[in-house]
């Protein structure tokens, strides 16, 4: 089911129209079918997933690029939310994230009236668990967005954004961090206890299955969907974010496992993709490390003035910074960085401008499996993730080899030395691994940053709250920081 433009706080409103639409949609299986596959393709829209939630305003607000044109990504490095062109952008990531949970509140309100049509308790607790597991995943990064970094202590009373959980025309009050974070976890615990026991990524979870359920394969690509072990990277995220590291670090830990034996992921081989001499059959993305990842239609076409257009890309990133992340020699005199298959041997590509990202790159006649993704998750964050829990009980050593799995993936033969201080590799691991991606913007504000690793790019934590809509402060919303 498509999602309507609406505004963040009138997406309650509701027509005839709408209803009837609906409720001829639910009448089949198949129906329930298209309307999760119409939230996974809104999610990949502009203003969410596909652009804005991820290569767009989030990373340009955390990533020091240099920019050839348009000012309005100068603005957002700048931190000048208030000015019309950003207001702009940060009020539609506001529109079009709850438009999508209202969608998904619609699904979860059918599917309940609806027994009749999803029969299967396995088919059932399927879209369900997808479902719950969504609505907390995109309430969770609206909360990051909009919110403060630490929800405990004094801020734990404080109010945060709507936690909606019905399609209603009734307003939904603002709670606090506390009391909304009690409905994020429970919503990630019913989907974790919906797909523990019907992921087919965990085992066929009946004989039938791909006879009945999933005769039409809609249920296979496990990594096109909020699977199983997608769900458990999304706790282990949020316990990061609720500095309850050894739980975060628990939760990686049982993704890194079943993800790797369930065959969901393996490592890509980064001799093979610099060997392989035809850009059109390089796996850019590292799709194969997804653990979740959205297909964006038009992906590359939208990106091309960006990142691919050489001399008159927008962005791209100066020698001086590209030599702080993908140093030749480091400060303690070891040779590391040089082989990095996310710098120079492969996404980085040289122009007259400096350094330009290929990391999205997929022409048209680019490789099906590779092409228009965005990812998700990806296992190496959840290797980051158990690095930080070392850096936190003092593990330094411990951390490093953490780190030194993901660098020996990406084509770094040389390991970090003991004397080397963890969390300030792990940083750099950060800066590497999610240049163009919105994990970066949220590690710096989850870390409380002062500064970026850029002499010139001035950054802290709190420049990374964004602020309310106007019409959501006129509706009476509060936003305390």
């Amino acid at each position: 089911m498509a999602a309507t433009t609406i505004s963040c706080n009138d997406w309650l409103s509701v027509t005839s129209s709408s209803e009837l639409q609906a409720d001829k949609l639910f009448e089949t299986r198949v129906g329930f079918h298209e309307a999760l596959t119409g939230v996974y393709m809104a999610m990949g829209g502009y203003h969410t997933y596909g652009g804005s939630y991820m290569w767009s305003v989030n990373n340009y607000a955390a990533f020091p690029y240099s920019i050839n044109s348009q000012l309005i990504i100068s603005e957002v490095q700048k931190h000048q939310y208030t000015l019309e062109g950003v207001k702009s952008e940060i009020n539609a990531m506001c529109d079009n994230g709850y438009n999508i949970i209202a969608n998904i509140n619609i699904i979860l309100r059918e599917l309940e009236k609806r027994r009749d049509v999803v029969t299967s308790d396995i088919e059932y607790n399927l879209i369900s668990g997808e479902l719950h597991a969504l609505r907390a995943l995109v309430h969770f990064d609206l909360m990051r967005m909009f919110g403060v970094n630490d929800w405990s202590g004094a801020n734990a009373s404080k109010l945060t954004i709507p936690y909606i959980k019905e399609y209603s025309a009734q307003v939904t009050p603002q709670l606090s961090y506390a009391e909304t974070e009690k409905l994020l976890l429970s919503d990630l615990n019913v989907a974790l206890e919906a797909l523990k026991s019907t992921d087919p990524i965990l085992g066929e979870p009946s004989e039938s299955f791909g006879s009945t359920i999933n005769a039409d394969d809609y249920w296979t690509n496990r990594t096109k969907h909020m699977n199983y072990y997608a769900v458990v990277a999304l706790a282990a995220r949020i316990y990061q974010w609720k500095h309850d590291y050894a739980k975060a670090a628990e939760y990686a830990n049982e993704v890194i496992e079943g993800a790797f034996s369930s065959g969901l992921v393996f490592w890509v081989d980064p001799a093979a993709i610099v060997k392989e001499s035809s850009e059109d059959n390089k796996d850019w993305i590292f799709s194969s490390e997804h653990v979740f990842s959205l297909d964006v239609t038009g992906l590359y076409s939208t990106l091309r003035h960006m990142f691919f257009s050489g001399d008159r890309v927008s962005l791209y990133i100066d020698d001086s910074f590209v030599s702080v992340i993908y140093p030749d020699v480091d400060e303690y005199g070891t040779v590391s960085g040089i082989e990095d298959i996310r710098g120079k041997a492969l996404h980085l590509k040289y122009t007259n401008l400096g350094y330009v990202l290929y990391k999205y790159y997929g022409s048209t006649n680019f490789a099906h499996a590779y092409r228009n993704r965005i990812p998700m998750t990806r296992i190496s964050e959840m290797y980051y993730i158990v690095a930080e829990n070392h850096v936190k009980n003092g593990e330094n050593a411990e951390a490093l080899k953490m780190l030194d799995i993901v660098r020996e993936h990406r084509g770094i033969t040389t390991e970090l030395l003991p004397e080397m201080d963890a969390e300030k590799e792990l940083l750099k691991e950060y800066y590497r691994e999610f240049v163009g991606e919105d994990k970066l913007f949220y590690y710096l504000k989850h870390i409380n940053a002062e500064k970026s690793l850029s002499e010139t790019f001035d950054l802290t934590a709190s420049g990374l709250i964004y602020p309310y809509p106007d019409g959501e402060i006129n509706y009476g919303r509060k936003q305390e920081l």
